[in-house]
């Protein structure tokens, strides 16, 4: 027999891009010739062959394509290969979007350079970062010419560090750096939308930004992250763009797009935005600013009086929200407020004024910066508009207070629905979008997934994991628990739970909480326990970041973690770290929360059932997330335990365990 061979780009120029995938993911094809002499022998997956061959049949027929692909699939290669060959034949970009920054990493440093080396076609690709994750030379040299009126003298220290990276690094990214300077600083010194001078520019063949732009331009495949596709998508409905045109689109994650495209497609504003385009422009506390330099005493008044005006204006919101009478950090504005503000006025009448100034000074970097004020305080000023008069039709609009070592009320606003605005943004300009995830079905059924995000007209394909988790995972439920809503005892039976499930396995375990309160509650009940296990307890919120959570529950030989909302997901600890994930309670989201509520409300207005249309399927994607968290690899082997007895006790439970991959289930005494 004679030995495969990985194909060349002469083999696929008489091949459809479907024949060249096939050949490539077959048992022996190119991915097992080049898997032959890896670390681990390569086994034939085919979910993974056929999930590529759906993503060239979508390819070929500019089609859209919705894939939920079970964890160990390997769903990256699997719409990496035909995206490539595509882009390569016909001369095409592709856009790859994911929301953690580690799959990115992955895709990058290990899924990319192993595909250029082994798939036979020669292909580039760049990690495409915002604009203002770059150095601007040009800015850093004017901010030092400026320092004494900008800066007071911690700052100015930091531009001497600046300064000094500037000289030896590559990239001139914000992540390059070893040190992070202040957001004041680095705000001052970075590439800007609208503040640039192009080829006019005495920095413009050194230039970080032109440098990486040209890298796009030359690449066939773009890796981004959701927020920047969406902030993408939101700028082509104004108008603008920052991606080039691309005619495919793989989102990744793609259990994320609901909620990144809502941040994009509302709106946010804070005391601090305002704080910060103000300090830029002039600071009264220290005297420093762009005004200041300029010697702009009618221009700076009038910073002082919106100073003023911006604190009345989130003093009366406070006032009206009564957060602390109401004991809540949200309340909804059903309607438009009637308010003394005359802040817009003072915006546009500062606005104005800077435009003067732009106009009659004959320094094109001030005039840069000027306009880049501008621009802007003209963003705000329309947000701010929008938000007091509920101008954004089909929004919830509602305040919040967050922070707790510095309290601060924030404006949103959020459509409703984003299937209807993706729709037309999004499927109807782009020919072909593929969305993939491991967790994008509800008891098999897509359809929920691409309702929501408006892929209406969308094929979908499901496939399965490789994993045997028959013999990988067990469910253990105890059937002596209380029900969720007694405040009193569901605590107390809770943290005995966590301690027996925990206490079985020697820690190893993630305990995953859906309220803080309950988490600290428990925490505060078990902690000495764990202590006299010599299991070491590591609590979100306890001073250590997300990351550094993880990097310790790795290297401890056997912790617990206590997470909240951002370890059901994009969490990977494979190996024997994690043998046990605990799920506190079944993650139904909290009715009142605004945008969440309207979202129900609208469910009923058009005569549904808000319960099994929306806060099921969104607990059951949910749970099936917390769920993934434990199998990661096909040696990998545990248990979850859910502490929730309406996964069996009500007629909605089964359709939990219904989502989540066939294993034995086994209900227990443990009180």
């Amino acid at each position: 027999m004679i030995a495969p061979r990985t194909p060349t780009s002469e083999d696929h120029a008489g091949l459809e891009i479907r024949d060249a995938v096939d050949a490539f993911f077959r048992p022996d094809g190119g991915l097992a010739l080049a898997r032959q002499d890896a670390e681990h022998p390569f086994e034939h997956r085919p979910q993974q062959q056929q999930m590529a061959g759906a993503v060239a049949d979508a390819v070929e027929r500019q089609t859209h394509l919705a894939v939920e692909a079970g964890t160990g699939v390997g769903k990256s290669f699997a719409y990496l290969v035909p995206l490539i060959l595509a882009a390569v034949e016909r001369n095409a970009q592709v856009v790859v979007s994911t929301y953690t920054i580690s799959l990115q990493e992955q895709l990058m440093y290990k899924d990319i350079p192993f595909l250029q080396e082994h798939l036979g076609v020669e292909f580039k690709a760049a990690l495409v970062k915002g604009r203002s994750n770059y150095l601007c030379l040009r800015r850093l040299a004017r901010t030092r010419h400026m320092e004494d009126d900008l800066f007071k003298t911690g700052q100015a220290a930091q531009l001497d560090y600046i300064q000094d990276w500037a000289t030896t690094t590559q990239e001139g990214s914000l992540q390059d750096m070893d040190e992070q300077p202040s957001h004041d600083v680095w705000s001052a010194v970075c590439c800007e939308h609208g503040n640039c001078l192009w080829q006019k520019c005495p920095e413009y063949k050194p230039c970080f930004l032109m440098r990486a732009r040209a890298n796009v331009a030359d690449a066939h495949l773009l890796i981004v992250n959701h927020h920047l596709l969406f902030s993408d998508l939101a700028m082509r409905a104004a108008g603008g763009s920052f991606l080039p045109d691309y005619r495919y689109l793989v989102i990744d994650e793609a259990h994320q797009m609901e909620s990144v495209a809502s941040d994009h497609l509302g709106i946010r504003l804070s005391q601090y935005m305002f704080d910060h385009w103000l300090r830029r422009l002039f600071s009264r506390d220290n005297n420093k600013g762009l005004l200041a330099y300029l010697r702009a005493g009618e221009a700076t008044r009038l910073v002082n009086d919106l100073w003023d005006e911006i604190l009345a204006f989130f003093t009366e919101l406070d006032q009206w929200a009564q957060f602390a009478k109401r004991g809540q950090t949200q309340r909804v504005i059903p309607q438009p407020l009637t308010l003394r503000t005359q802040m817009p006025d003072r915006m546009d009448r500062l606005i104005r004024s800077l435009k003067v100034l732009a106009d009659e000074t004959d320094n094109t970097e001030l005039g840069a910066e000027l306009q880049s004020c501008i621009r802007r305080g003209e963003e705000m000023r329309n947000a701010l508009h929008a938000f007091i008069n509920q101008s954004c039709d089909d929004h919830v609009y509602w305040l919040e207070e967050q922070g707790t070592r510095r309290r601060q009320l924030i404006c949103y606003a959020a459509p409703i629905e984003v299937g209807p605005a993706l729709e037309t943004t999004l499927f109807a300009e782009v020919p072909c979008v593929v969305m993939t995830s491991a967790t994008l079905s509800v008891a098999g059924d897509l359809g929920y997934f691409k309702q929501r995000v408006g892929a209406l007209d969308c094929d979908e394909l499901s496939v399965g994991s490789p994993f045997d988790y028959a013999r990988q995972m067990r469910i253990l439920i105890p059937k002596d628990m209380p029900e969720p809503n007694d405040a009193e005892e569901y605590p107390k039976a809770c943290a005995r739970a966590v301690q027996h499930y925990a206490g079985e396995t020697n820690g190893h375990a993630f305990v995953l909480f859906t309220s803080d309160r309950l988490m600290r509650d428990v925490a505060s009940k078990t902690r000495d326990f764990f202590a006299d296990q010599n299991i070491r307890l590591l609590m979100q919120g306890d001073g250590l970041s997300r990351h550094a959570m993880l990097e310790a529950f790795k290297k401890y030989p056997g912790a617990v973690l206590f997470g909240l909302d951002s370890f059901w997901m994009g969490v990977d600890v494979p190996g024997d770290a994690l043998r046990n994930v605990i799920i506190t309670r079944l993650p139904f989201a909290v009715p009142d929360q605004p945008l969440i509520k309207a979202r129900m409300d609208r469910i009923k207005e058009k005569g549904g059932e808000p319960f099994m249309e929306y806060s099921l399927p969104e607990a059951i994607l949910k749970f099936r997330q917390g769920v993934g968290r434990l199998i990661r690899t096909g040696t990998d082997e545990g248990c979850i335990a859910v502490l929730d007895r309406r996964i069996v006790s009500k007629r909605y439970g089964r359709l939990f365990l219904k989502s989540i991959p066939e294993c034995p289930v086994e209900i227990q005494e443990i009180m």
